[in-house]
């Protein structure tokens, strides 16, 4: 009764009686103390997200510069049905001078990585993996590549069962490779080193002969 009344005043009168310096170095202290706190939760919010996507757990937010999907490509480059053909005689490139982009596009966690590691045992460079930011392929995996890739692209799918090639306009010899549904895994080391490197390669049925880009001027 009486004794918390007089007691709240005596609170409210302390209060009240600081100076106006005082009262103001509090409130600044106070929203430094909640601006803080804010960006500290933002911060690890953001450091999660960052893990989970990294491991493949959540997809990229974003299209190209990390996990892109050919047909979404937002580089400016137009992706079309044609199925290049190797050059005649042409012999498969050594995997070790191979450059490839290994994008998962089904919903199978780590597919892409576990697929790199299995590159990268074999020789093959590998740039960049992650999550397709395409609708799901349903065949094995979809090999793209620009008009100076095709050997590398038709190297690379002697490795790829169930895989298919298709060109864009990109001018280097670096390979993209989408997985699909019907993906299982590249060919086992044994069956790679079975592999006649001196065996021309095959062409697709139906193919279309490409001629090679002329090089970028240098500088």
């Amino acid at each position: 009764g009486p004794d918390q009344v007089v007691y709240g005043c005596q609170v409210s009168s302390a209060r009240t009686s600081l100076p106006p310096k005082a009262r103001r170095r509090r409130s600044i202290q106070q929203r430094q103390t909640t601006i803080i706190g804010g960006l500290v939760a933002a911060l690890l919010l953001i450091a999660l997200l960052a893990a989970a996507i990294w491991a493949q757990l959540l997809p990229m937010p974003f299209d190209r510069a990390f996990s892109a999907d050919p047909e979404s490509a937002s580089d400016g480059a137009s992706t079309n049905a044609a199925t290049p053909c190797p050059p005649d005689g042409a012999t498969a490139r050594a995997l070790n001078e191979i450059t490839a982009n290994v994008y998962n596009s089904t919903d199978v966690q780590g597919l892409a990585s576990e697929t790199q590691q299995s590159l990268v045992a074999v020789g093959v460079v590998v740039n960049q993996s992650g999550n397709s930011g395409g609708s799901a392929y349903e065949g094995g995996a979809r090999i793209t590549a620009g008009a100076n890739g095709v050997i590398p692209a038709y190297s690379l799918a002697r490795i790829f069962p169930m895989s298919e090639i298709i060109m864009d306009d990109r001018t280097d010899e670096s390979v993209d490779i989408v997985l699909g549904t019907g993906f299982s895994g590249i060919s086992s080391p044994e069956e790679i080193a079975a592999l006649d490197p001196e065996a021309p390669l095959e062409p697709v049925e139906g193919c279309t002969p490409i001629e090679p880009l002329p090089e970028p001027a240098a500088g």
